[in-house]
């Protein structure tokens, strides 16, 4: 508020100064030199600068004026930028570690992540081999299986094919046995 009011007064004078030179048709030369302002030094004008004129108004006076509100205006917006860099400063240190915490919380659910997924996959395949075991052992379970039936029919075949030509072999004997007594 009293930076406002300053500016105020200050907008003032240099209105009614550019007035009263131009009414009396007064050259003010109230010229700035081209400098900048350091951050810890205000720039100090000296009085030899300051243009001397005449009029109904002193405008000595009036430049002695507007020369201390544009310092004190300066200093008040020197301490609000060191302030306001401060303050973004702080805010620019809580968001960057607001996101390295984030950073870490994600980082931490990815690792987790990648954790679930290999005990997942080492159960998947775990199932797979299993199951790849269970599958070969009821195929070779299958095919010995099959073969001992194969082979019980083959002995079976070769069996009761035995027994018929064994049975026919004896009925021949029999009969040659029964022609070698009759005769």
């Amino acid at each position: 508020m009293l930076a406002k009011n300053r500016w105020i007064i200050a907008l003032l004078i240099i209105i009614s100064m550019l007035l009263v030179s131009i009414a009396y048709g007064q050259n003010t030369g109230n010229e700035t030199p081209n400098t900048t302002i350091s951050e810890n030094s205000p720039q100090e004008v000296s009085d030899e600068e300051l243009v001397k004129s005449g009029g109904l108004f002193p405008i000595e006076d009036m430049h002695r004026v507007i020369r201390e509100e544009r310092l004190a205006t300066f200093q008040e917006i020197d301490i609000e930028r060191k302030a306001t860099l401060e303050y973004l400063t702080n805010e620019r240190k809580a968001v960057v570690d607001e996101l390295k915490r984030e950073l870490s919380r994600v980082t931490d659910l990815l690792q987790s992540e990648r954790r679930l997924t290999v005990v997942e996959m080492e159960a998947i395949s775990s199932r797979f081999t299993e199951n790849a075991v269970l599958k070969s052992e009821k195929l070779i379970d299958h095919f010995f299986i099959r073969a001992f039936q194969f082979a019980l029919v083959i002995i079976f075949s070769v069996g009761i094919t035995g027994f018929i030509i064994f049975r026919i072999i004896a009925k021949y004997n029999g009969r040659q046995q029964k022609k070698d007594v009759v005769a």
